[in-house]
């Protein structure tokens, strides 16, 4: 029987990358394949890995990966020696720790790309060493697998690695569990859709990637109209938020926090709005069109590639004047947002045709297509 090991930094709740993996695993095990998740650093607030093989190589959450490179990588050669191939599930740092690892096993190994990394490698320190690093890793993997046409196109373009060697994966949406979780009861915060306002919700951890700051530049314009904001998500621009929210005395835009359960959130949204300047796949916007959410989007390659065909209206990222309109204007013609929902839902729709399931098998057993 053949078995895997996938190599990501951490587990921690809210990260897309950590909501697809458990999924990807399961569907893996229920093929007759034997996975391994390592971990390379413990972290608090883990998703749930019931049922999953798991090692983790750091158990101090203020470790740095780059200070334990020997550690890491002895670690992940006893771990996976008995596996046939390596899997890095992260960009840049944990590829470098699976590439070198692989080479010593004499193994072969995957990359799974996560990003646009063209645009992440340009904001790095030492951007052109970590560039050279990723190309040599992508250039020594036997495949390259990417959840976007966007992604696959930077990795080809930017980082010069024959189209052969990169492929396309979606991520997996769980439509029956987003469909049955939405309707939890959410407590006392039933309160907050209450009322006549129009409601917009946001999803992601607060990381400058996301780009609340035009988000609440936005909401600032509609300080005065009856259009509020929920933002659900927890991270390190936490303070700065907090900090325009309470200088600027708004009182309708309410940050959440972490929510293990999205969906209720979503189902009594009058609007999803996702402002990111870039995205690997935009997995909360097509949990937010499998509820039939009107969807305003920052105007990127990876939100334009699913839901470019009228399924979204757009906004350019730093446009907070535009996106404030735009919401304005969607938010007081309950036409445009049954359009918008219709467009939403045939976009999911046509999405869910695509058979993840053995799309990844042929992948991961060696016959790609």
């Amino acid at each position: 029987m053949r078995k895997i090991a996938f190599v990501i930094d951490v587990m921690r709740k809210g990260g897309g990358a950590q909501k697809v993996l458990p999924m990807l695993l399961k569907t893996l095990g229920q093929s007759g394949i034997q996975t391994k998740l390592i971990v390379l650093k413990k972290t608090q607030d883990l998703v749930d890995l019931t049922g999953l093989e798991v090692e983790f190589i750091l158990s101090d959450e203020g470790c740095k990966l780059s200070e334990n490179a020997f550690l890491i990588i002895d670690r992940i050669m006893q771990g996976a020696r008995e596996c046939d191939l390596l899997v890095s599930f992260m960009d840049f740092i944990t590829s470098y720790f699976v590439a070198l690892s692989a080479k010593m096993l004499n193994k072969p190994y995957d990359i799974f790309v996560r990003c646009e990394p063209s645009f992440v490698a340009a904001t790095f320190p030492q951007a052109e060493v970590n560039k050279g690093l990723y190309r040599m890793c992508f250039m020594g993997a036997r495949a390259v697998v990417c959840n976007s046409k966007s992604s696959c196109l930077d990795v080809i373009n930017h980082f010069k690695i024959p189209k052969d060697k990169v492929f396309l994966l979606y991520n997996p949406i769980n439509t029956r569990q987003i469909l049955e979780q939405s309707n939890a009861s959410l407590g006392e915060m039933e309160s907050l859709f209450c009322g006549d306002d129009v409601v917009c919700v946001a999803v992601g951890r607060l990381h400058a990637q996301k780009n609340y700051k035009t988000l609440l530049k936005a909401f600032l314009e509609l300080k005065d109209s009856k259009i509020k904001l929920m933002i659900l998500g927890e991270g390190e621009q936490r303070g700065e938020l907090e900090g325009f929210i309470r200088s600027h005395k708004m009182e309708n835009v309410l940050l959440l926090g972490y929510q293990s359960n999205i969906y209720p959130f979503l189902k009594r949204a009058d609007i999803c709005v996702h402002s990111s300047f870039y995205e690997g796949f935009p997995n909360g916007v097509l949990e937010a069109a499998c509820l039939k959410k009107p969807l305003i989007l920052s105007d990127i390659s990876t939100h334009r590639e699913v839901f470019g065909n009228g399924g979204a209206e757009f906004f350019m990222p730093e446009d907070f004047k535009g996106l404030a309109g735009l919401i304005m204007r969607i938010a007081s013609n309950t036409m445009e947002r049954t359009r918008l929902s219709k467009g939403a839902e045939c976009v999911m729709r046509a999405y869910q045709n695509e058979s993840f399931e053995n799309r990844l098998e042929k992948l991961l057993l060696g016959k790609p297509s």
